[in-house]
């Protein structure tokens, strides 16, 4: 069941997440990880909004690793906080953390056996039986519908999505990674708001 979210005041927020351009902030944490366990809870909420859960439960374990929600609140901020950015590429860095980190939805059509008799001949399919089933009776008792799958994308497939080189995205990602770990720097800091993870030490 999801948690709920903190309240947090939207001015509170702004202010605490002011930072000076291009400063460097050391943090004792993997700023990647906490991507990942994002980009992880978002793929898991589509999944489980759509009703295809089965999506989720099959990726490998490291996939399935996801944030609190409250802190998925926090790090999506973050995230399109980078599109106000008064830089000419802040969309580019915005779009090559959510295709790394969360991937690219890509619409695939997916087949609902809407009555018994087609569960049953799916079924009985499934076990091995060739007997040819009643395909008129099929043909009614089938839904087709348009679900969403996400792939992730490597830094070579975004590269090649944006029509530049590897180091391009590589330091378009690394810009992105950097702004988020002063974000919640600033944020720490200013207004001693921080990610539950962090304070669990849990990357």
């Amino acid at each position: 069941m999801l948690s709920e979210y903190k309240y947090i005041d939207e001015e509170e927020l702004k202010e605490a997440t002011k930072q000076p351009p291009k400063v460097r902030f050391k943090v004792d944490y993997d700023i990647t990880e906490v991507c990942m366990l994002f980009g992880n809870w978002s793929r898991k909420n589509l999944y489980l909004r759509q009703n295809t859960p089965s999506y989720y439960h099959s990726q490998p374990k490291k996939l399935k690793e996801v944030c609190s929600d409250n802190d998925a609140m926090l790090i999506n901020d973050a995230l399109l906080s980078i599109l106000s950015l008064n830089i000419s590429r802040s969309k580019e860095i915005y779009d090559t953390l959510i295709l790394y980190y969360f991937g690219e939805k890509q619409e695939i059509a997916d087949y609902i056996a809407i009555d018994g008799y087609v569960r049953e001949e799916w079924k009985r399919q499934a076990q091995g039986s060739h007997d040819l089933p009643d395909f008129k009776k099929l043909a009614h008792g089938i839904r087709k519908d348009s679900i969403y799958i996400v792939k992730q994308l490597s830094v070579a497939d975004i590269a090649q999505r944006f029509e530049t080189n590897w180091n391009a995205v590589d330091k378009l990602k690394k810009t992105g990674e950097d702004f988020l770990n002063g974000y919640f720097m600033s944020m720490k800091m200013n207004a001693g708001i921080e990610l539950e993870m962090l304070k669990n030490k849990f990357i």
